[in-house]
């Protein structure tokens, strides 16, 4: 691949920094009870607060919400630290996770986890889940469904959209897409970044697609 194709990789250092403090590994799924938990101490800390709050003096009530409140910081910055971490790491832990090069669409829709970091390989065939080429798309749309990042959507052949939501790897992100922006293929731009960034890299995208002679929707 050359390293000048235009390409989509996550770029946030803090959440590289996160994902460092926090690693997490494929298949890892915060436990129930562990967000009841968070929940209840929050909802334990609100209630000390208009309870104590006719008080008047905070010498009075800061300590009764002082031991709760510290109890309740542990595990919801535990919690921050966990959603920013396994954001790096479902977009791809900064390897590429969309490359245009040589009339060539390669794609990823998995995310790269901690114990895939040491056998992560762009250049291996097996690390895209998408690759055709770009005369061969149905289509190329942008969604802005929601407030935030647009959403670049390739049409599929239907044998290809069909391979992705049938195979175990790439099937939940599939059929997510396919429910959300009706195709199975489709990629955030510029995650957590300004507009003015993000909308500059999906017009180098779009830009690089229609280069590589794929159609638009």
């Amino acid at each position: 691949m050359s390293i000048q194709a235009p390409e989509l990789r996550m770029r946030r250092p803090m959440l590289r920094v996160l994902a460092t403090l926090r690693p997490i590994r494929a298949g890892y799924r915060m436990r129930p009870v562990t967000l009841a938990g968070i929940f209840g101490l929050a909802v334990v800390v609100a209630l000390l607060l208009l309870a104590t709050a006719p008080m008047g003096q905070p010498t009075l009530w800061i300590p009764v919400v002082a031991a709760p409140a510290v109890a309740l910081a542990i595990p919801l910055i535990y919690l921050l630290v966990s959603i920013g971490a396994g954001t790096w790491y479902g977009y791809g832990a900064g390897y590429p996770m969309l490359s245009i090069a040589d009339g060539e669409i390669r794609g990823r829709l998995r995310g790269v986890w901690a114990d895939e970091l040491a056998g992560a390989d762009p250049e291996d065939p097996d690390w895209w889940d998408v690759r055709l080429p770009a005369g061969a798309l149905r289509g190329v749309r942008v969604e802005r469904d929601r407030p935030g990042s647009p959403i670049l959507v390739l049409e599929l052949p239907p044998a290809v959209a069909e391979a992705l939501t049938a195979h175990e790897d790439t099937r939940k992100l599939a059929e997510h897409w396919r429910s959300r922006v009706h195709s199975p293929a489709a990629w955030q731009i510029g995650l957590f970044e300004g507009r003015f960034r993000r909308e500059r890299r999906l017009r180098t995208l779009l830009e690089a697609l229609d280069a590589a002679g794929a159609p638009r929707s």
